[in-house]
């Protein structure tokens, strides 16, 4: 039994041994630029080296993420809402460009509101628009998912019908985003 007990002991030892050696050998020969290098991280952790294939993939998943980090952050965004009254044929309008206020609508009427997208840069792009929020059911747009060429300009009509359904005095909020992609093969 005394033995065994020498034996875990010796073994705890020699692993913190071997802990010390790896850390005080590697630590003094590399400065702190060194240490975080990606490349030299995976080779110290992994023990192989990157593919060809596998660089390559990973070059390209690292520019479609910044891709897509890029349309989403090029959107337009806006702020979305209306608020139901009570009444027959009522509409008051709050004329704003920063948000597409529908303003206040009474039961079974309507408001639009113009969203102006345009293309001043030499490469087309894909437009396409996605509405969130209790007020997406509520939004009908003329036109969505077209491509929009060099120069041009195109008006987004956005319509609130606020149906007979609604209930009165209540809010519908939500988003409206317009992507724009850019589509060089289009």
């Amino acid at each position: 039994m005394e033995n065994e007990i020498e034996q875990i002991e010796q073994m705890g030892q020699n692993i913190n041994s071997q802990e010390n050696a790896i850390t005080t050998e590697n630590e003094p020969s590399l400065n702190w630029r060194q240490r975080l290098n990606p490349k030299r991280w995976w080779q110290n952790h992994v023990k192989q080296k990157l593919t060809r294939g596998e660089k390559i993939a990973a070059w390209v998943i690292l520019v479609i993420f910044l891709l897509v980090f890029y349309i989403t952050l090029d959107a337009n965004k806006y702020a979305a809402q209306v608020r139901t009254i009570e009444g027959e044929g009522k509409v008051g309008v709050n004329p704003t460009t920063e948000r597409l206020d529908f303003g206040d609508l009474s039961r079974g009427t309507s408001a639009v509101r113009t969203v102006t997208v345009k293309n001043n840069t030499f490469v087309p792009f894909f437009v396409s628009v996605i509405k969130l929020g209790a007020i997406s059911d509520l939004i009908k747009q003329e036109q969505n998912n077209f491509v929009l060429h060099k120069g041009e300009e195109r008006k987004i009509e956005m319509t609130v019908y606020m149906p007979a359904s609604a209930e009165i005095d209540h809010l519908y909020t939500g988003r409206v985003f317009v992507f724009k992609i850019p589509a060089p093969f289009f």
